[in-house]
């Protein structure tokens, strides 16, 4: 599932500013990776401007991973934080291949990852968490989650021309922990080690497996192995973290370089998944399945545009749950009653027969309480009079389309928006975006200067377009059946880490991946006295930028880093009325 949040405001602000031509630079020689830490300011070695297609790849010779870093500070409730910014580009290995840990021949590299990172240098590590991120799409770079989001600046409105537009971030997470913003292969500047090609990572095991080996590299690197770690994911980023973290918790500190403290290894602390896709198969906007976990986000969006009436002075959170418990009977009345009527060979004789009984019409009469779609239902009401009626079992793009013709269709990643006229939704674009405003922001904040012929892809629509949720049944101690579903991973990792702590986070207007599905998936696996899942005023990929109650959202992050997993469940899932 796509999130763009997009660097627009900061590629305006940059383009409106003087002096920010990208500097020219020379190719450097390519030498054997070595494990050193951060600490100059050498750019990329020459390498081809086609990095981003699926048949293309970096020639190992090419590859340099000499970092760029540059002091920096921010000032975060009073107090100055001073920390480094990172760039570059680390060299991801098959480490099951690999012998010597702390010198990895480059017969086993897999990939090239670009990453950008922000160290509290003067905190001991072993106690310093740091924070993994992933982006979704598939194919999204993780540039949208940095500036303004989770990352320690914000883009100054009030910049005069010639400044670098930018500010502390009040809604950064470096208060808690070291964040590493991680760009998966053929996003940003990341693209294969040939021989192998872009396209061998687009695959739901492949790009968790190469991810798991970049983190190993850049905690041998950077010596974070006792460190608390945690991968934060939105979206899609949200499916690939339980497999990523799986992995990492069944590898254990065998890929690491022994460290030289002998502190003991921290495989893995905790998993936030932002509007995470959790099981593709449950999921009604793609498949012929229920789509009562949609039903409530329905309802929610319904409300706030008040079409809907069911809600009648409640709080928020009494509306979602009298919601839930009428997805409860939508969901039965699907497998007994219209569960054939949107199939490929569509099946409408108990769903007639059912809507000209009175439990029928009360039921068409709720869906319009709830979602505000439709008409009162009277008898001899047939598809033309009643969008309902045309299709009970409405997947989310259906949805925006009914909702209000005469205002447009609705936008899947935000309920509360319409699309402009004729625009594409961004969860079915599939175009690329090159992100080409963030070379000043690079090179001037972190000393990185990207080669002039690269484009930095925020996102890349081949990726998604080519991607593979086939399992690699070498990838897993997993049995069952893992196709489209990040829940066996989940659940696995947590018994291989009883302690492992995991936030799912929601916005109550999110049509793309609904608030009740991944509550539903969690609750089927058994997973609900283990998973808390925080619902916001907000849609896709809950940002500060239009979430009501965003402190509530921080402090709950803040006990997330703070807090063991038994105190975590301890409190109730959604949020307050």
């Amino acid at each position: 599932m796509n999130f763009r949040l997009g660097w627009l405001l900061l590629a305006v602000f940059l383009a409106s500013c003087d002096g920010g031509s990208d500097s020219e630079i020379d190719a450097s020689t390519f030498h054997p990776p070595v494990v050193v830490p951060p600490s100059s300011s050498a750019p990329m070695a020459t390498a081809p401007k086609t990095l981003y297609g699926p048949e293309d790849a970096f020639d190992s010779k090419a590859v340099s991973e000499t970092p760029s870093s540059k002091a920096q500070t921010i000032k975060l409730n009073g107090t100055i934080m001073p920390f480094t910014a990172t760039a570059g580009h680390l060299i991801a290995y098959d480490w099951h291949m690999v012998s010597d840990k702390a010198n990895p021949s480059w017969i086993w590299m897999e990939a090239a990852i670009f990453y950008t990172a922000y160290t509290r240098d003067d905190l001991p590590r072993e106690k310093r968490p740091v924070t993994f991120v992933f982006n979704g799409g598939p194919g999204g770079s993780s540039a949208d989650l940095d500036v303004g989001f989770l990352g320690p600046k914000n883009v100054d409105e009030k910049a005069s021309p010639g400044n670098l537009p930018l500010i502390d971030n009040a809604n950064t997470l470096f208060d808690r922990t070291d964040l590493v913003f991680v760009d998966p292969v053929g996003t940003g500047y990341s693209a294969a080690i040939s021989p192998n090609k872009n396209k061998e990572f687009w695959g739901a095991d492949s790009d968790a497996k190469v991810l798991r080996d970049f983190i190993t590299r850049y905690i041998n690197v950077n010596n974070r192995q006792s460190s608390p770690k945690y991968i934060y994911g939105v979206s899609y980023g949200g499916f690939r973290a339980p497999m990523i973290g799986r992995l990492l918790l069944e590898s254990g500190s065998g890929d690491y370089v022994a460290d030289a403290s002998n502190k003991p290894a921290n495989i893995l602390t905790g998993l936030l998944l932002n509007s995470p896709i959790l099981n593709e198969t449950t999921n009604c906007l793609g498949f012929y399945v229920s789509c009562a976990g949609a039903v409530p986000t329905y309802a929610m969006v319904g409300d706030f545009h008040k079409k809907a009436t069911a809600r009648q002075g409640k709080g928020i959170d009494a509306f979602a749950a009298d919601a839930r418990n009428f997805a409860a009977n939508y969901d039965g009345l699907y497998h007994t009653v219209f569960s054939g009527v949107d199939q490929k060979k569509p099946d409408r004789t108990k769903w007639d027969a059912f809507v000209k009984r009175q439990e029928g019409a009360d039921f068409l009469n709720k869906l319009l309480a709830f979602t505000g779609i439709g008409k009162t239902y009277a008898p001899g009401d047939g598809e033309k009079d009643n969008p309902w009626i045309a299709n009970p079992n409405m997947n989310p793009a259906q949805f925006t389309a009914e909702f209000d013709p005469g205002q447009g269709e609705l936008m899947l990643e935000d309920g509360r928006k319409f699309l402009p006229k004729e625009a594409t939704d961004p969860a079915f674009d599939r175009t690329n975006d090159y992100y080409d405003g963030i070379k000043r922001y690079q090179a001037e904040f972190i000393s990185y200067n990207a080669q002039p012929q690269w484009h930095y892809v925020g996102f890349n629509g081949e990726a998604l377009k080519n991607w593979n949720y086939e399992p690699d049944p070498t990838l897993s101690l997993i049995s069952q059946d893992r196709w489209g579903t990040a829940m066996p991973d989940l659940a696995l990792g947590l018994i291989l880490n009883q302690g492992l702590k995991v936030l799912v986070q929601h916005g109550y207007y999110d049509l793309n991946t609904p608030f009740h599905q991944s509550e539903l998936d969690i609750k089927n696996a058994g997973l609900s006295a283990k998973i808390p899942v925080k619902l916001y005023e907000g849609g896709h990929g809950v940002d500060p930028y239009d979430t009501g109650s965003y402190d509530r959202l921080m402090q709950e992050l803040d006990a997330f880093y703070d807090q063991p997993q038994a105190q975590l469940m301890a409190a109730t899932s959604g949020g307050k009325e």
